[in-house]
């Protein structure tokens, strides 16, 4: 391996403005501090891209395969000075960027302050080999990803063809009357949601990387999906009375109270040991009704149309337990619903199958990506056939 200067190594540059006023929907990623934070009609680089934190949130690294904006608040790389783009992202990912945080107020990463810390690399053939090993493990969470994304929009579209469209099995049979929702199946029934669920405001504590107490459910765990991704989810120190309060159980639904409200997450694992958070509400069903057809329900345009509107606040929005609940809630007939329930529990325990394979895979990776970047794992006598597929700058 060879020891040389960061500088020597990659070229970091700012990002470019796009306030989100000025953000025109398209097809192009705008990529910011951690993740990214919309899509633009318009791109500012060619694909690989090598992107990590400037301003607000630091350390985090992000491998960009299509066109992109990189945001301002990020830096992104603009000459990998031979080296393969892939390598570059996960020797990025060993270091400890977020030390370097130069800003006062809003941590601030200054490119400049990289340029001289020395860094060990692999030379180009074995760079290769370790960007194939890593990126193996990273195609396989692509993928299932991609599986997971396709299955919730299976059953999201069920729901709505069944209770939004009523295009449910055996419709063309069945008797339709007018209702303050519009035209319904006569034999289904409306009621408040207040009167199916109880509800209950979450914990107060801080949140902690270190396994101290349980899992600590946040807003920030389920307002980007419908399902909960628990090995990114922190832990929190609480009392054994506490915990029996707040503790989460399969087939709880949280919904968020705060800043995002009427984003809703759903319990679907009974081996976690966890509680929520103070910005959020667990609805707990008092009746027979399934927690994924509630679930589906808050999660329709009709229910989320309805918490927008009714949300209060100008800066920071907000809801309470009362006006989360206080909306008209469609009961259809048993066995449409358990038809509904039946497709849908298969579909989601797949989902959720390929979420803790997903787990595993990222584990794995994390274990051998600091052992294959800094050569604990010799790769050299490595027979990988690789396939140069992305351009080495």
């Amino acid at each position: 391996m060879n020891q040389i200067k960061f500088k020597d190594f990659v070229t970091l540059q700012r990002g470019f403005d796009l306030p989100r006023s000025q953000m025109v929907e398209g097809e192009f990623p705008v990529v910011g501090s951690t993740s990214i934070i919309g899509y633009h009609n318009e791109y500012k680089k060619e694909p690989p891209g090598v992107i990590t934190g400037r301003s607000g949130s630091l350390g985090v690294v992000q491998y960009i395969t299509s066109k992109y904006w990189p945001h301002n608040t990020s830096l992104w790389v603009k000459d990998f000075k031979g080296n393969h783009p892939r390598y570059v992202y996960y020797l990025l990912k060993t270091l400890p960027l977020a030390s370097y945080n130069a800003g006062v107020g809003v941590p601030t990463l200054n490119r400049n302050h990289l340029d001289n810390i020395d860094i060990k690399t692999h030379d180009l053939p074995n760079q290769y080999k370790v960007a194939s090993v890593l990126s193996a493990y990273d195609d396989l969470i692509e993928n299932n990803a991609r599986r997971i994304k396709i299955l919730e929009e299976m059953c999201q579209r069920i729901y709505r063809e069944w209770f939004v469209d009523f295009r449910f099995p055996g419709h063309e049979k069945v008797k339709f009357v007018d209702s303050r929702i519009g035209r319904i199946p006569s034999k289904w029934n409306i009621v408040k949601l207040s009167t199916i669920v109880e509800t209950q405001y979450g914990y107060t504590e801080s949140t902690s990387e270190e396994e101290i107490g349980p899992k600590f459910l946040r807003g920030m765990d389920i307002n980007k999906s419908s399902f909960i991704d628990w090995s990114t989810v922190p832990y929190c120190k609480i009392s054994d009375e506490d915990l029996e309060r707040y503790r989460l159980a399969k087939g709880d639904i949280v919904i968020i109270r705060m800043a995002d409200p009427g984003k809703v997450g759903i319990v679907e694992r009974n081996d976690i040991n966890a509680v929520f958070a103070s910005y959020l509400i667990r609805l707990k069903i008092k009746t027979g009704i399934d927690p994924y057809y509630l679930f589906y329900f808050l999660l329709s345009d009709r229910y989320q149309g309805y918490i927008t509107g009714a949300s209060t606040g100008t800066t920071r929005k907000s809801a309470s337990a009362g006006v989360i609940t206080n909306v008209d809630f469609l009961i259809p007939e048993t066995g449409i619903l358990n038809g509904f329930v039946e497709i849908v529990s298969g579909s989601r325990s797949l989902l959720n199958k390929l979420i803790q394979k997903n787990e595993k895979l990222r584990v794995s990776r994390d274990i051998l990506l600091p052992k294959l970047i800094s050569g604990e794992i010799d790769v050299s006598q490595i027979d990988i056939a690789i396939q140069e597929q992305e351009n080495v700058a």
